[in-house]
C-alpha cells in the first residue's frame, strides 16, 4: 500500500515532465516574480545608501552636532560607549595669502577627516601644523608638497604667522561646491570653552532617547543639539520595504494565478480520470501540492540569482564604482546592499500564498463532479442572456459586438483578473513615469542648487563694490587658453532699487528678515536712504553664453541673448513654497514670487556714481551726501534661477542685463563669476593641468576660489543615469510579467470556448468576424481596466510625490497626463494585437477536430 502511495505521489514528475509548457510558464513566473523582488529590494536599499552617502559628504556623516560645549562635557563624551565616531572642531581666524582668503580650522583627526582621506603625509598633531586639500593650497599659492613651511597673514591680528604642511587631504564635496577655502590644524587643548562636537551614534542605539538622556547628563539645552540632515533613517527604509514587497506580490500572484489557472485546466481531464479510477480527494491535493512547491522551490534560487546578477550589472553600468568617496579617513565601498531578511521574508509569503492557490485549485477540482471534469463542461458566472441576446435580424457588427460581451460576463472571473492585470500594470508603469519624471528634476534641481554649470568655476566668497573681482585682463586671458571651449561670465554692481508701493509683496517676509539683519549687522536692506524709499539688490551683466543659459528659466515674457536693450532688464526673483514644505523662499519654477512684478512693469534703479559701496555707510544709508545717479529700465523677462551665483545672496530681485551695459555704466568693472568649459576630449592630467593654469591666471585677482567641479557634476550625473536605469529596469521586468498574464488570460478565454466558436465557424462565421469578436471584447476589457487604473493612478501619484522631494524643491503635485494617456495607446495596441492571434482550432481545417475537443 506504501509504495503504491508513493507511486500515486510520484504522478507530479509525470505532469510536470509531460506538460512542458505549462511548468516553463509557472516555473517563468515564479523566476520573474523573485528576480523583480530581489531587484527592486536590492536597488532600493542601495539606492538608499548610495544617496545616504552623497548627503553625508555634504552635511557629514553624524547623527547629530552639539555646540558651546566645554572641555569637560568632551571628556563626557569621549567616555560614553554609545557614540561610536566622535569628532570635534574650535573655532578658527582667517587668514590671507596670495591676495585669497583661507579659514584656518581648529579640530581633531577624526573632524578633519570626517569627509576626507589624508592622501600624502599625515595629520596635524601638534599648534603649527596643517593639512588641506590640493586645490585651496594651489589657490593659496602653495605647492602641494608636505613637510615645507609657509606664512600666511592673519586677518583678526595683522600678524604673519608660520604654518607647516603636514599633509595633503583628498577633496571635499562641501568645500569645492561653494569654494571655500579651509585649512586644518590640531586642537587648542588650553581652550575650556567653545568646543563643537558631531556625534555618530551605534547602530542599535535609539537616536531620540540617547539625545534626551545627554540633554541631561550633560546640562545642555535643545537649541543647542542639531540634527545631521544626512542622518540614515532606517525606519523609513523598512516601511518602503513593506510597501513595495506588498505591490510587487500582488502583480506577481496575479500573473501566477492567471499562468496556473491555464496549466490546471488543461491537465483537469486527467485530475478526473485519476479520482475516476480511485486516486482520493487528499491524495490528490498532495500531488498538486508538491508538484507546485517542486516547480516553486527550484524557482527561487534561479530567481534570486538572476535579481542579484541585474543588481550588480545595473551597479556597474550606473557608474557608482567610479565614484571615489571617502568618510573618516577611508574610502566608501560601494556595493550593492543585499537585504537577505526581507527577501526571506518574500521567499516564505509567497511559499504560503502559493500553497493557497493550490490548495484552493484543488478543492475546485474536488468539487467539480468526475463526469464534469473528465468531460471538461464548465460553468461560468451568471446568465446574461437578458442583456446580451443574439437577435435573428440584427445587423453582422452588433450581433459580433454583443457575442464579445456575452463572454465578458459568461467568464467573468477570467474577465476581472484581465482588468486587474491591465490596471495593475497601467498603474506600475505611470508610476514609474513619474518616478522618472522628479528624477530628472531632482538632477537639474540639485545642478541649480549647487550651481554646477561648468566644468570649472572662478568665484567669489563675496563683494561689496563693482570693481572687485577678476580683471578683465584675466578674463579674456582664460578665454585663449586652447583647451577652453566655452566662458560664461557675470559682472555686479550693487545698486538701490526704487520701492514703488504699488507692488505687491511678501511683507512678513521681508520684514523678518529686515529684523534679523538689524539685529546682526546693524542696518537693513530696504528703507529710506534720505532721497528714496529703496532695497538693495545687484545689478548683473552676463555675457552672450550666460545670456542663452538663462533662457531655460524664464516663466514669463522673452529677451534676444544676442541683443539686450540698454534699457531691458530681467528679473530674477526668489519664490515661496506653495506647497508649504519649506519655510524659506528659494529657485522655484512654481511657487509665489517675494515681489509681484510684471513683464512689461517699468523699474528704476540708482547707483553711486563712484562706484564706492563697500563701506558701511552704504550699508546703512548714511551717504546721502554722496552723488547717485538713475536709470530705469522696462522688465522684459522674469526668471525663476539666475544661473549665475548671487554672492550677495539677494533676498530682494536681482536685475540681469549684459556685460557690455555694465561695461558702459563701470568701464573699470571686474568679473565675480566665470564658469568655464574645456574640450570632451581631455585626459585627466590635462583637466589637472587646465586647472593650475585657471588657479595662476585667477591668483593675480583678489578673492578668487578656483576649482574643478568636473567630479562633482559626474558624480551628480552618475546618481541620476543610475535612478534611470533602474526604473527602466523595473519596467522592463514588469512588463514582461503584464504580457505573461495578458497573453495567458487571452489564451485561456480561447480555450474555454473551443467548442462554441468552432460550431459558429461551422455555421459560416468567417475567421474575421472571429476576430472583431475578439478584438471588441479585449479592447472594452483594456478601456475598464484603463478606467480603473486613472483612478488608482491618482492615489499611487501622490503618494510617490510625498515620498519624493519634489515638496522640498517647491514643485506642487501634478498628474502626468501625458505618461498616461501614451501608456493608455500602448494598452490597447498591446489588446489589439493579442485579439488578432486566434487559437488554431478555430481555423477552416481544423473546426471538426474543434468541436470535438475535450479540454
Amino acid at each position: 500500500m506504501l509504495g503504491k502511495e508513493k507511486e500515486d505521489f510520484r504522478l507530479h514528475n509525470r505532469f510536470i515532465t509531460s506538460y512542458k509548457k505549462n511548468t516553463i510558464a509557472v516555473f517563468y513566473s515564479f523566476t520573474l516574480t523573485f528576480l523583480l523582488l530581489t531587484a527592486m529590494l536590492v536597488m532600493l536599499h542601495t539606492n538608499h545608501r548610495t544617496a545616504n552617502i552623497q548627503y553625508k559628504t555634504e552635511f557629514t556623516p553624524s547623527d547629530c552636532y552639539i555646540e558651546d560645549l566645554s572641555k569637560q562635557q568632551i571628556e563626557k563624551l569621549k567616555e560614553d560607549e554609545t557614540i561610536e565616531k566622535l569628532s570635534v572642531e574650535q573655532s578658527g581666524d582667517l587668514y590671507k595669502r596670495n591676495q585669497q582668503t583661507a579659514f584656518l580650522r581648529k579640530a581633531d583627526q577624526s573632524s578633519i577627516t570626517m569627509m576626507a582621506k589624508i592622501i600624502k603625509g599625515r595629520l596635524p598633531k601638534k599648534e603649527g601644523e596643517v593639512a588641506a586639500e590640493k586645490w585651496i593650497l594651489l589657490n593659496l599659492g602653495i605647492e602641494p608638497v608636505v613637510n615645507q613651511n609657509f606664512t600666511v597673514k592673519n586677518d583678526r591680528t595683522g600678524k604673519t604667522e608660520e604654518f607647516k604642511l603636514v599633509g595633503i587631504l583628498s577633496d571635499m564635496t562641501s568645500n569645492k561646491k561653494y569654494g571655500v577655502l579651509n585649512l586644518y590644524t590640531s586642537l587648542d587643548l588650553q581652550a575650556e570653552e567653545g568646543y563643537l562636537a558631531y556625534i555618530r551614534f551605534q547602530d542599535q542605539v535609539d537616536y531620540n532617547t540617547r539625545i534626551k538622556e545627554l540633554e541631561s547628563e550633560l546640562g545642555i539645552s535643545k537649541k543647542q543639539v542639531k540634527i545631521c540632515p544626512a542622518r540614515e533613517d532606517m525606519q523609513e527604509l523598512y516601511h518602503t520595504d513593506a510597501k513595495v514587497i506588498c505591490v510587487i506580490l500582488i502583480i506577481c500572484m496575479v500573473v501566477f494565478y492567471g499562468v496556473y489557472r491555464i496549466a490546471s485546466i488543461t491537465r483537469s481531464q486527467q485530475y478526473g480520470i485519476l479520482r475516476a479510477v480511485g486516486m482520493k480527494k487528499g491524495q490528490l491535493q498532495k500531488m498538486i501540492l508538491l508538484e507546485l512547491y517542486q516547480i516553486y522551490w527550484a524557482s527561487v534560487p534561479v530567481g534570486v540569482g538572476l535579481g542579484l546578477a541585474i543588481s550588480r550589472f545595473i551597479m556597474t553600468i550606473s557608474g557608482d564604482r567610479d565614484i571615489e568617496i571617502y568618510l573618516y579617513n577611508e574610502k566608501v565601498k560601494f556595493d550593492i546592499i543585499v537585504p537577505v531578511p526581507q527577501i526571506m521574508i518574500c521567499v516564505l509569503i509567497t511559499a504560503c500564498l502559493v500553497g493557497i492557490v493550490g490548495y484552493m485549485t484543488g478543492r475546485k477540482m474536488m468539487k467539480d463532479s468526475i463526469i464534469e471534469t473528465i468531460s471538461g463542461n464548465r460553468t461560468f458566472g451568471g446568465d446574461n442572456r437578458s442583456l446580451f441576446q443574439i437577435r435573428p435580424y440584427g445587423s453582422k457588427m452588433g450581433t459580433i459586438f454583443r457575442m464579445g460581451c456575452k463572454y465578458i460576463f459568461r467568464d467573468i472571473k477570467t474577465s476581472i483578473l484581465i482588468i486587474l492585470t491591465i490596471c495593475l500594470g497601467m498603474t506600475l508603469f505611470t508610476g514609474l513615469a513619474y518616478k522618472a519624471e522628479t528624477s530628472k528634476m531632482y538632477r537639474d534641481d540639485t545642478k541649480e542648487m549647487w550651481y554646477l554649470n561648468g566644468q570649472y568655476a572662478m568665484t567669489m566668497q563675496g563683494f561689496g563694490s563693482a570693481t572687485q573681482g577678476i580683471s578683465r585682463t584675466s578674463a579674456e586671458e582664460i578665454k585663449k587658453i586652447s583647451d577652453i571651449t566655452s566662458v560664461k561670465t557675470s559682472a555686479g554692481m550693487p545698486i538701490r532699487v526704487i520701492d514703488e508701493e504699488n507692488v505687491a509683496r511678501n511683507d512678513s517676509y521681508y520684514d523678518d528678515f529686515n529684523r534679523r539683519l538689524k539685529e546682526i549687522y546693524g542696518y537693513t536692506n530696504s528703507g529710506y536712504d534720505g532721497k528714496d524709499k529703496v532695497y538693495k539688490s545687484v545689478l548683473y551683466g552676463y555675457n552672450k553664453e550666460a545670456l542663452e543659459a538663462l533662457k531655460k528659466y524664464t516663466i514669463s515674457g522673452s529677451f534676444n541673448p544676442d541683443q539686450m536693450d540698454e534699457n531691458e532688464i530681467i528679473l530674477s526673483i526668489l519664490q515661496t513654497d506653495d506647497t508649504k514644505a519649506n519655510k524659506n523662499p528659494g529657485y522655484y519654477n512654481e511657487g509665489t514670487p517675494l515681489m509681484e512684478y510684471k513683464v512689461g512693469d517699468r523699474i528704476q534703479i540708482k547707483y553711486r556714481t563712484d562706484f564706492d559701496t563697500d563701506n558701511y555707510d552704504y550699508e546703512a544709508f548714511a551717504d546721502s551726501h554722496k552723488k547717485y545717479a538713475y536709470k530705469t529700465y522696462k522688465i522684459a523677462a522674469i526668471v525663476s534661477f539666475p544661473y549665475m551665483r548671487d554672492f550677495h545672496f539677494s533676498e530682494y530681485p536681482l536685475l540681469i542685463t549684459s556685460d557690455q551695459q555694465i561695461r558702459n555704466l563701470v568701464p573699470d568693472s571686474c568679473i565675480q563669476c566665470i564658469y568655464a568649459d574645456g574640450t570632451d576630449d581631455m585626459s585627466l592630467k590635462e583637466q589637472m593641468s587646465l586647472e593650475q593654469k585657471l588657479i595662476q591666471i585667477c591668483n593675480k585677482n583678489r578673492g578668487i576660489s578656483t576649482r574643478s567641479l568636473i567630479s562633482e557634476i559626474e558624480q551628480n550625473e552618475m546618481f541620476y543615469h543610475k535612478k534611470m536605469i533602474y526604473i527602466y529596469s523595473i519596467a522592463v521586468v514588469a512588463f514582461l510579467l503584464v504580457m505573461i498574464n495578458m497573453i495567458n488570460n487571452i489564451k485561456y478565454r480561447m480555450q474555454t470556448r473551443t467548442r462554441e466558436v468552432c460550431m459558429l465557424r461551422a455555421i459560416g462565421m468567417s475567421v474575421a468576424m472571429t476576430k472583431k469578436m475578439m478584438l471588441f471584447e479585449n479592447v472594452i476589457l483594456g478601456t475598464v481596466g484603463i478606467l480603473l487604473a486613472f483612478v488608482f493612478t491618482q492615489t499611487v501619484l501622490r503618494y510617490l510625490y510625498r515620498l519624493s522631494d519634489m515638496r522640498a524643491f517647491g514643485h506642487p503635485f501634478h498628474f502626468n497626463y501625458i505618461a498616461f494617456f501614451m501608456i493608455s495607446f500602448g494598452t490597447w495596441f498591446v489588446c489589439i494585437i493579442l485579439s488578432l492571434g486566434i487559437l488554431k482550432s478555430w481555423k477552416a481545417k481544423q473546426i471538426i477536430e474543434g468541436i470535438g475537443k475535450i479540454e
